[in-house]
């Protein structure tokens, strides 16, 4: 379930589409400028067209709103516009299956689709000057897919495998048990994917029935956002969609969810490790005046370190490892919710501690800082988000949606307005214990209980405990494109990237030091986790507490990472506390506290995260897959670390790996937003200048030599028996370095597998319905990398699906790809490098990190061409030299029947198919 910024605090999910009948009239269009550079139309037969000029920028999105999603299913669709979204892209009468998507990921772009409880969007995002290929794309298989009968019936195979693994997901399966019990009457009680009875007889007509009802030009909003000339689009959609009749269909009545009298409560048990708890109160929705406070409200009480909950369950009584709280605010009247995840002792007390601060809501003024800081917190996912097109275009399709307006400013507007009386005034009108829902999901044998007078009892010391908490503090507070890129280098070694980039008014900061899992050993498992956790935790000057406020308060954000071969630390912040924020940074990268009372918050989350990686299965498969190939190698370490190793690190320990990797010569911090190269010198030098040198000379990341891992002498086979629905496989290889030459022709070949016009999704997910989730994979270390295939397929299919993944693997080891297969890779890989630039977080990152890797300056250009160049007979030679069928691993974790053995064994791989494939 993926969650959309706090600003509206909107569930998106997966999507669907439909054909519909042209009449010959000529439609007369009239555009009006609402805001700068920002357009809306209505045409006659009444299609609503948003127009979002970027100049500049040289990327565009096209979305397809549709006003369709699940809650106007019947019982008997219940699934159905999820089913549709699977099939949409599955051809037209002018193209067939593969080419919807096929056509889009041929000029470099991407395409898909999502749904949420009341609309459908689909888009595509691409450069610019190919926005009418978008355009025509999205129209057709919106208007003229024919959802052939026999791909209906495989693709029902697939969203059944979808259905599947989302109830092996703990999270998914949390949210959607709240959902059914918070809501008895509407339709945001029911799953979007629908049931498996439901999908398995959904019929091709019941799918053209729900079209004719549903998908209407009355329902239908474009929304375009890029470097586009309002104008040209405006005259494209009259000409195209505009032709549309108009249908006059009336909106669909929708059943009142009743007022909830009393609390509910669900307790359900699974093969996990952690318990999930989830908390909701009913709320209003999105166009009701009192969103913005509740919103206001929610991240106060659970948005990040600083939040009420966390501070109190998490900082003060350790009883979860995350907590949060959203506001969902849908059309219709939403809830407020909150999760999280804890061990099934503290069950009771955690649900007891998360009442009591809601509770305080309602009794006690939040302070003038808090709110201070959630407005600006608010304000600034608005202006992140604005970095994308697909940001931007999401939010005016959402208002535009929900409210008949795209514009944001009377919600921001709204929301700046928001005072402290108001949040306790929402607080004290929503957030009563008779509408009360929680629930858990805890391990088989948890221990976990929730009778209804335990329930009760629990409401009652909450409402106590917050009203004690009122009388003892009265007042209570909780605590006092892209532009050309400037290379620096400081005295003691400091290299300092800084890209201008004015307009978005952001900045991000990436201070990167070799290190990470290539500089770990069985000893030191998981010690730049642990760092990259517990260095953001205070410094010398502010303890952990008083840093997150500061930050917060900054509306930025400051946070540790590590990966393979690099660890370090990441900020963005807006423009105008630059400054502030670099001294922030200097402060944790110089003089990081190492609190030992932090430290021991940090562990339990960690190790907690290793059991968490348990329940995904996905996570076993790579963990495993990794420990394999790369025997002896550091690159086949958890990237979780292990857990003797978490349990034993001391304070001490941990600041003698950070003093031997954090030096000066060693570090690359890189700028990129709208700011003054000249200025961000000087207050680095000011504030980095003095860093000394430590007496011992630093190893350059190239002179840390490792043990190169080999190939497996034989093949071998892992298999992991978990009591789970579906069977997760991996089957890769050795494969390259990030310098290498071969790594670009083994990126093509990857691409040419993957996406959703790749082999494997028309072969074993299209044609044969083998899998939901599938993907070929290419990783690219300092030393060696890995290539392969993950696939998560049922039970029953294994056999079937392991044949068909080293059929295809056969195939391209024996058989030159076509040129257009070779063109459309280029093309896909070279847009999805300059779209994954548009944030100045991304641009930061990739200049410290072709730093570090020695790839130079001009790395990028230099990529762009290397893909260009890349032919067919090189595709191949790297096919036959990294695929090498002898050599492999293969992963297989899931249902016992199908996964008996937990010890590796040779494995043979199939023997090739006698005739090629064509």
């Amino acid at each position: 379930m993926n969650r959309h910024p706090a600003f509206f605090r909107l569930k998106l999910f997966l999507l669907f589409l439909i054909p519909g009948i042209i009449a010959a009239m000529q439609t007369p269009l009239v555009a009006k400028e609402i805001a700068p550079h920002l357009h809306k139309a209505r045409l006659p037969n009444g299609l609503s067209v948003i127009v979002k000029e970027t100049p500049g920028t040289h990327v565009a999105t096209v979305q397809l709103w549709v006003k369709a999603g699940s809650i106007y299913e019947s019982p008997k669709e219940a699934g159905i516009t999820h089913l549709i979204e699977h099939m949409i892209f599955k051809g037209t009468p002018t193209r067939p299956p593969g080419q919807v998507a096929g056509e889009i990921e041929a000029v470099g772009g991407r395409i898909n689709a999502y749904t949420s409880y009341e609309y459908t969007v689909y888009h595509a995002t691409l450069t610019a000057r190919h926005w009418p290929t978008a355009l025509a794309v999205l129209t057709d298989a919106v208007l003229n897919s024919t959802f052939d009968p026999a791909e209906l019936e495989r693709e029902k195979l697939v969203v059944l495998e979808e259905i599947r693994m989302r109830r092996d997901r703990p999270s998914i399966r949390l949210y959607e048990e709240l959902m059914a019990t918070a809501y008895t009457t509407h339709p945001y009680r029911l799953p979007i994917s629908g049931s498996e009875e439901s999908v398995t007889a959904i019929g091709r007509d019941d799918i053209l029935a729900y079209l004719a009802n549903h998908y209407i030009p009355e329902n239908f909003t474009v929304v375009v956002v890029g470097d586009v000339a309002a104008g040209e689009i405006m005259q494209q959609v009259a000409d195209t969609l505009g032709k549309l009749p108009r249908k006059g269909t009336p909106a669909p009545e929708m059943a009142q969810e009743p007022v909830q009298q009393a609390p509910r409560a669900f307790l359900k048990t699974d093969a996990i490790n952690q318990t999930h708890l989830a908390i909701s109160f009913p709320i209003a929705a999105f166009a009701h005046p009192d969103t913005p406070a509740l919103d206001v409200l929610a991240h106060i009480l659970g948005n990040g370190e600083v939040s009420r909950l966390y501070e109190a369950l998490r900082n003060e009584q350790g009883l979860v490892y995350r907590i949060d709280a959203s506001a969902f605010t849908p059309r219709d009247p939403g809830l407020l919710e909150i999760t999280a995840v804890l061990d099934a002792p503290n069950a009771q007390a955690a649900l007891k501690g998360a009442l009591t601060e809601v509770f305080r809501m309602r009794t006690t003024l939040v302070s003038a800082e808090e709110l201070a800081r959630a407005k600006r917190n608010l304000e600034s996912d608005f202006v992140f988000n604005l970095e994308k097109a697909e940001g931007q275009a999401r939010v005016l399709g959402s208002f535009e949606m929900l409210t008949g307006d795209p514009r944001e400013e009377e919600y921001l507007n709204q929301m700046r307005a928001v005072t402290r009386e108001d949040v306790q005034r929402v607080a004290s009108k929503y957030l009563q214990p008779s509408r009360l829902t929680v629930g858990f999901i805890t391990p088989d044998e948890g221990g976990v209980t929730l009778p209804a007078a335990t329930l009760t009892a629990l409401i009652a010391e909450a409402e106590a405990s917050a009203r004690q908490q009122q009388a003892t503090v009265a007042a209570i507070t909780r605590g006092n494109g892209a532009g050309t890129l400037v290379n620096y280098r400081l005295m003691n070694g400091i290299r300092l990237l800084i890209r201008e980039n004015p307009g978005i008014p952001t900045v991000s900061m990436q201070a990167v030091f070799p290190g990470g899992l290539r500089s770990e050993t069985l000893r030191t498992s998981g010690a730049f986790a642990f760092l990259s956790e517990l260095l953001p935790k205070g410094t010398e000057r502010m303890n952990a507490q008083e840093l997150a406020r500061t930050i917060a308060d900054m509306a930025g954000s400051i946070t540790g990472f590590n990966g393979k071969n690099t660890f370090g630390i990441k900020a963005d912040f807006l423009a105008r506390f630059s400054d502030e924020g670099l001294v922030l940074l200097r402060d944790i990268i110089r003089t990081p506290a190492f609190d030992p009372e932090e430290a021991e918050k940090v562990r339990p989350e960690l190790l907690a995260q290793l059991k968490n990686q348990e329940d995904s299965l996905p996570s076993v498969a790579f963990r495993e897959f990794n420990k394999h190939l790369f025997q002896g190698h550091p690159y086949g370490l958890n990237t979780a670390g292990s857990e003797e190793a978490l349990r034993s690190f001391t304070v001490e320990q941990l600041r003698a790996i950070y003093a031997k990797h954090a030096r000066p010569d060693r570090l690359v911090l890189a700028v990129a937003g709208d700011v003054k190269a000249e200025r961000i010198k000087a207050e680095v030098e000011r504030f980095f200048g003095d860093w000394p040198l430590p007496p011992a000379p630093a190893s350059a990341l190239a002179e840390e030599s490792q043990l190169l891992p080999e190939a497996p002498y034989s093949p071998r086979l892992v298999k992991i028996p978990r009591s789970k629905e579906q069977v997760h496989i991996i089957v890769g290889f050795l494969g390259t370095t990030l310098t290498s030459p071969d790594r670009y022709a083994l990126e093509v070949l990857d691409t040419v597998l993957s996406g959703q016009s790749g082999r494997l999704f028309t072969e074993l997910r299209d044609k044969q319905s083998l899998a939901y989730s599938l993907s070929s994979f290419s990783l690219f270390g300092t030393d060696t990398g890995s290539f392969g295939i993950y696939i998560g397929t049922s039970p029953d299919k294994q056999e079937a699906a392991t044949r068909a993944i080293w059929q295809e693997l056969y195939r391209v080891r024996e058989n030159e790809i076509s040129p257009a297969e070779l063109d459309k890779a280029r093309n896909v890989l070279i847009s999805n490098y300059q779209l994954g630039l548009q944030t100045n977080n991304a641009q930061a990152m990739e200049m410290a990190l072709n730093e570090i890797y020695g790839l130079g300056d001009d790395y990028g250009s230099r990529y762009v061409q290397a893909i260009e160049q890349v032919s067919v007979a090189q595709v191949l030679a790297v096919a036959r030299k990294y695929i090498q069928p002898d050599h492999h691993v293969m992963i297989t974790v899931g249902n016992e029947s199908a996964a008996r053995e937990t010890s590796p064994e040779p494995s043979a791989a199939p023997e090739p198919p006698a005739t090629s494939p064509p």
